[in-house]
């Protein structure tokens, strides 16, 4: 029997953020942002939409969803013809009006992937009908309080980071890149067996079961090539490719297996449904965005009038994190107004994007 879950949400100012948390240790993460609304689209999302462009040489048709960021793009068989929700293969013309779903999230500079689910629309004003089941929750969700919000703070700051301890000693060195997920195993100062072939296997075995969790709780997609410590022994190697399948079976997303080379790299690949966190929260230059830094910002103020009622709080951050709170991208202002009063002042000075300094006066 598997050990019971538990969710932990915040509906914190500017994106609700939800853990999935088995045995007090997290395994996915989901974030939704306001600033992602009318400009991004999410996983299970069902729109009124538009064919623009059928791309016979992509195979696949261009659809205006509504959005100011993203457009869907539905792939298209080889006779120009798409299946409608699993019935009757059907012909596309641009211009068209249809219902479609989106399977999954832009990712990687691509956009997003829709199946269609209805014809015989008039397209007009495209736009989102629906929503996910799981993201009307986060819709409903409150505040956490400040302990469960700092656990997510952690939670997420150990999902960006490159290197993942493994259980019982070793390291994961976790590189998404524009072709793969490459995950490397180190030994990291890792205590054990005194045999080096019993050593490798454990290792590996426990680095495979951490592996498939961080690669769930990062949301990362696509082909992810494993890089385990060398081991000779055939029944070890056989044992490992076991304990990958094994550590990935009860993932919800589908995963096929490859195998283990003999350079001692195991290749499989992952459905990418939803946006990578690293792509969410990052630049492409690796640094938090503005928004992620401003955001955090947000609750550093809340968290410091919470704990000093009464007080007034100032906050320094980056110039460029400021200037994404002054533009104004969501209605912050009137939130954390709401929430802790008009006893708040922002500044910025030169510095890192995420050094934050919110202090009562």
């Amino acid at each position: 029997m598997s050990e019971p879950l538990e969710t932990w949400v915040d509906a914190a100012i500017g994106e609700t953020r939800e853990a999935l948390v088995r045995d007090g240790r997290p395994i996915a993460l989901r974030i939704a942002r306001a600033s992602d609304e009318g400009r991004r689209a999410r996983w299970g999302e069902l729109y009124v939409a538009r064919v623009r462009d059928i791309d016979r040489r992509r195979r696949g048709a261009f659809l205006d969803l509504g959005l100011r960021d993203e457009q869907g793009f539905m792939p298209l068989g080889e006779d120009g013809r798409v299946r409608r929700a699993g019935k009757e293969r059907v012909p596309l013309a641009e211009g068209a009006g249809v219902v479609v779903s989106v399977s999954r999230e832009g990712a990687r500079g691509k956009n997003p992937v829709v199946e269609l689910q209805e014809t015989g629309h008039d397209g007009q004003s495209p736009h989102r009908i629906g929503r996910h089941d799981v993201d009307d929750e986060l819709v409903l969700a409150k505040p956490a309080d400040a302990q469960l919000r700092a656990r997510l703070d952690a939670a997420i700051e150990d999902a960006l980071a490159r290197i993942a301890p493994i259980p019982g000693g070793g390291v994961l060195s976790i590189e998404p890149t524009s072709a793969l997920v490459a995950i490397d195993v180190d030994t990291g100062g890792r205590s054990g067996s005194t045999d080096p072939e019993r050593f490798a296997l454990d290792l590996n075995i426990a680095a495979a079961k951490e592996a498939a969790r961080q690669v769930r709780l990062r949301n990362l997609g696509g082909l992810i090539a494993i890089d385990f410590v060398s081991m000779r022994a055939k029944s070890h190697r056989k044992q490992l490719e076991n304990a990958v399948r094994q550590a990935f079976a009860d993932d919800p997303w589908s995963v096929q297996f490859g195998g283990l080379s003999r350079f001692g790299v195991f290749d499989l690949a992952r459905s990418q449904l939803r946006r990578p966190l690293h792509e969410q929260l990052r630049d492409d230059d690796g640094r938090l965005s503005a928004e992620t830094a401003a955001l955090m910002a947000l609750r550093a103020i809340e968290r410091e009038a919470r704990a000093q009622t009464g007080r007034q709080i100032a906050c320094t951050v980056s110039p460029d994190v400021k200037a994404w709170l002054d533009s104004a991208e969501i209605d912050w202002r009137t939130e954390l107004s709401n929430r802790i009063g008009m006893r708040w002042t922002l500044d910025s000075a030169p510095g890192q994007r995420d050094r934050i300094d919110a202090r009562a006066l």
